[in-house]
């Protein structure tokens, strides 16, 4: 996500020459899929468990990013492939965020507060490392912000796994 806020308007402005409202209505539609997709999220929460959701929204995540991926380093970095891809690695962060914190609040409820401050301290950290690396190759190439994103997904996934682990072992934290 900090890798397509920060270098999406090189990517899509220098390299491959969207005028500046063009680029503005694609970024608030992107922003308003996430919204719209929190919503969805939020009706479906009653019906499927949040880790399904979490599940789906990684899925989501992994398939743009490869598609993201594939785009730039076999195919020059396509319009539509890219704009596609931003949109749906947008819009599936709305199943992964807010189920998250919602099993880590629940399952630390006497630390709820200092958990959601650590959470957002690292997600600032997150996005102070990972914005000048994304932005690393201006508006000359895509592949840095490529990199992190892939790092960025990779760990995610990683951290999902030793999760789930975790749950099946019966070593989840517990209040």
């Amino acid at each position: 996500m900090f890798a397509y806020i920060a270098n999406s308007s090189y990517v899509l402005q220098v390299q491959k020459g969207m005028q500046p409202m063009t680029f503005a209505v694609f970024f608030a539609v992107t922003a308003s899929g996430q919204v719209l997709m929190s919503l969805v999220n939020a009706r479906l929460v009653g019906r499927f468990r949040p880790n399904s959701l979490i599940g789906f929204g990684m899925t989501l995540s992994v398939a743009s990013v490869l598609a993201l991926a594939v785009g730039v380093f076999f195919l020059g970095t396509p319009l539509v492939l890219t704009c596609v891809g931003f949109m749906v690695l947008m819009a599936a962060q709305a199943f992964v965020f807010g189920n998250s914190a919602a099993i880590a609040a629940s399952q630390a409820t006497h630390v709820a507060g200092a958990a959601s401050a650590m959470l957002g301290v690292a997600m600032a950290v997150a996005g102070a490392l990972s914005a000048p690396l994304a932005t690393a190759g201006g508006g000359a190439t895509a592949v840095p912000m490529v990199v992190v994103m892939v790092i960025g997904i990779g760990g995610s996934v990683i951290c999902l796994v030793l999760g789930r682990r975790g749950e099946l072992r019966g070593s989840a934290v517990r209040p």
